[in-house]
């Protein structure tokens, strides 16, 4: 019967929570709506001029289907900072019956949904964009939904822990420059592993230590097809234990901010 409670309630803080995410839906569409064609249309009308393949518009789309919901990261920290310091309704939510790890695997699963929901437009819209030099139906629905699922449970894992290590709203200019930018900047999202070990192939080898390669090479090898781009399954195997560890560190260090242990 506790259990069920326990689960119940669940249920019904991550139904609150989706139903005030209905209220940013709209800005957050047009948001991403802004940011994809500027990123489209000049990689795949522009770039080329300089002599980069007429190709590479579907692989920048690919990557940006993949990183979209990271881009979510930095407002996210800082709504969660500054309830800490202000309203502290996180301290309401410990206070219900249900263990406080729940708590905070909630608030895991509410940034993966709501970065998934952006996430979920960019093929649809990078269709429209890209038009002729990218098909939509060449796209492997399992593997998509995987490396998909896969890559949101990461973001709002990530959300979390990045968090966890921000004292106050005086250090939240960190989470961009310190968290967000260089792992999407060096994570593949204009050039491949492959091409980057046959350039810099140390910097290959120390960029399995960069989950958002993962994220780009899964993603990329769903959407376009394997050839080029790492392991599809090793990507996904990796990018769950960047989640784990990302959720594990997390909850424990919140916990402890929070004394709740």
């Amino acid at each position: 019967m506790q259990k069920v409670s326990v689960l119940h309630v669940f249920k019904q803080l991550l139904r609150t929570d989706l139903y005030i995410l209905k209220g940013t839906v709209a800005d957050q569409i047009f948001n991403l709506a802004i940011w994809m064609s500027t990123q489209v249309a000049v990689n795949t009308y522009l770039m080329p001029a300089f002599g980069i393949t007429p190709d590479y518009g579907s692989f920048i789309l690919a990557g940006l289907c993949a990183s979209a919901g990271l881009f979510g990261v930095f407002p996210s920290v800082a709504t969660l900072i500054s309830d800490f310091q202000g309203d502290q309704m996180i301290s309401y939510y410990l206070t219900l019956p249900m263990p406080s790890w729940m708590v905070f695997l909630r608030l895991i699963f509410y940034y993966a949904l709501n970065f998934g929901m952006l996430g979920i437009m960019v093929l649809p819209l990078g269709q429209l964009l890209v038009w002729d030099q990218f098909n939509i139906l060449q796209v492997h629905p399992v593997k998509f939904f995987i490396m998909f699922v896969l890559t949101h449970l990461f973001y709002g894992a990530f959300t979390l822990w990045i968090a966890s290590r921000v004292c106050d709203m005086t250090k939240i200019g960190n989470v961009w420059m310190r968290f967000v930018y260089p792992i999407w900047f060096l994570g593949g999202f204009q050039f491949s592993w492959e091409i980057l070990h046959s350039k810099v192939p140390h910097v290959a080898w120390l960029n399995f230590f960069n989950p958002m390669m993962y994220i780009m090479e899964g993603m990329r090898a769903a959407i376009l097809g394997q050839e080029g781009y790492l392991n599809f399954w090793l990507c996904a195997v990796m990018l769950c234990l960047f989640t784990a560890l990302c959720s594990w560190r997390g909850i424990v260090l919140l916990q402890r901010r929070l004394d709740f242990v």
